[in-house]
């Protein structure tokens, strides 16, 4: 398959130079991802498919396999520029909801942009410790080590005794009972 390979801001771009992605390609796809995601450098792709105008059920399961293998890697497969057609195809097997899809780079490149300035910013202000980790939306959570709840008391559960019910002491109120509304007199009315 014609393709080109770039680099753009951590990120790399893997673009799709053929009219129809189907089973002819698939192997291809599958090796070239799973070569992409497996290197440290380029686990975020960004998958071009501005030149791909027609695909199949093949095409399909591979994009599919592309966002597994880069999930597995702790990366993101993004899937930019496709066509009206290979969007619906997407709506109807509901995948357009499990892929990213955007419309195109540049908007990909404004949406990560603050989160890479962040991290660069992030990263020379301090040193990364031992417990530092990052999350699937790039923002950097902290994990203390078992040491740090060493002298921490916990209450101990225990499993055979039911907990006590707590009983609630309700005042009784009267409540007033309506009287009954006055019977009406006069001769009942005949049913025509």
């Amino acid at each position: 398959m014609k393709h080109s390979l770039s680099t753009r801001k951590e990120l790399t771009i893997l673009k799709l130079e053929e009219s129809v992605f189907d089973v002819r390609h698939a192997d291809w796809f599958k090796e070239t991802i799973d070569q992409l995601v497996s290197r440290e450098n380029s686990r975020n792709l960004i998958i071009d498919f501005s030149q791909v105008k027609a695909i199949d059920s093949c095409g399909i399961s591979s994009m599919l396999l592309a966002h597994q293998l880069a999930n597995k890697s702790e990366g993101l497969a993004i899937f930019v520029s496709l066509c009206h057609q290979i969007k619906d195809l997407l709506k109807l097997t509901n995948l357009d909801k499990q892929l990213y899809i955007f419309s195109s780079i540049n908007e990909v490149m404004t949406l990560i942009e603050p989160a890479l300035k962040g991290k660069r910013s992030h990263k020379t202000k301090s040193q990364a410790t031992q417990f530092d980790h990052v999350d699937e939306i790039g923002e950097e959570i902290e994990i203390l080590p078992e040491e740090a709840f060493e002298n921490e008391s916990f209450p101990e559960i225990m499993d055979d005794e039911e907990p006590e019910e707590e009983k609630i002491e309700v005042d009784e109120v009267e409540t007033p009972v309506p009287e009954p509304a006055p019977k009406k007199r006069g001769r009942p009315k005949k049913n025509p």
